[in-house]
């Protein structure tokens, strides 16, 4: 089920020197790493959770035209992710995102200065987030929403009883009108690996204020080739 970088990326090659390399701690003992800018005065700061087969180094692109921007950025990496011990669990993940927030609570920022950002696999940890324990944050944005693993799961093992045999479900369209901040959903017309129609379902599914931006030409990795961040940029001086 997960695809861990197992070791620390180099943030001269993903050109992120502009970034320190932190640490903070989750509820159930483990330390686990992160790249971290902070933002100009005034601005928020972005916590990017990335993909299954991603990692800090692939977030820091994604954040780059932010950062430039005066944005913050924290980039954590999850348990067995990076270098870091654990093994990646839904629950421990739920956790790993818990500890990235209060790192940022604990140094001083409000709720109110940080946007949630997660790609594919962390859009389950997002909306976690964002609909029990963070509901005043600045935005949430979603880039490759799922509505759940099971959802994913059947898409493939259709003969199979995954309600029963499943212990990561990252259900997300039974959480997502539980958020309150603004969200925006972007997704790619050509994804294979997981159909724009469920991002639909999540849009079609939150109560709070919402955006969604399909791309026509993208499919799952290829988003920041195709424009996607101007879209993002666009929601994120907005709110």
């Amino acid at each position: 089920m997960y695809f861990p970088s197992k070791v620390m990326q180099s943030r001269a090659v993903f050109n992120a020197q502009d970034m320190d390399v932190v640490s903070f701690n989750t509820e159930d003992g483990l330390e686990l790493a992160a790249w971290y800018k902070a933002p100009e005065t005034g601005k928020p700061i972005i916590v990017l959770f990335h993909g299954n087969a991603s990692h800090m180094g692939i977030s820091a692109l994604k954040v780059r035209s932010f950062l430039d921007a005066g944005y913050g950025a924290f980039l954590p990496a999850y348990r067995g992710y990076a270098g870091n011990k654990g093994k990646p669990t839904e629950q421990g993940l739920y956790l790993d995102g818990r500890a990235a927030i209060s790192w940022l609570l604990e140094n001083g920022y409000e709720q109110s200065d940080i946007i949630i950002y997660g790609e594919s696999l962390g859009t389950g940890v997002s909306v976690e987030l964002a609909s029990k324990y963070y509901k005043d944050v600045r935005g949430v944005i979603l880039e490759s929403p799922y509505t759940s693993f099971i959802d994913l799961a059947k898409r493939t093992y259709f003969w199979l009883p995954l309600n029963l045999v499943m212990r990561d479900r990252y259900e997300s369209i039974d959480k997502i009108a539980d958020i309150q901040a603004p969200i925006f959903i972007v997704r790619g017309a050509k994804d294979t690996l997981v159909p724009p129609e469920m991002g639909q379902r999540l849009f079609d599914a939150a109560k709070a204020e919402k955006h969604i931006k399909t791309l026509e030409n993208s499919g799952h990795n290829d988003m920041h080739q195709n424009g996607v961040d101007q879209y993002i940029m666009h929601f994120v001086t907005g709110l």
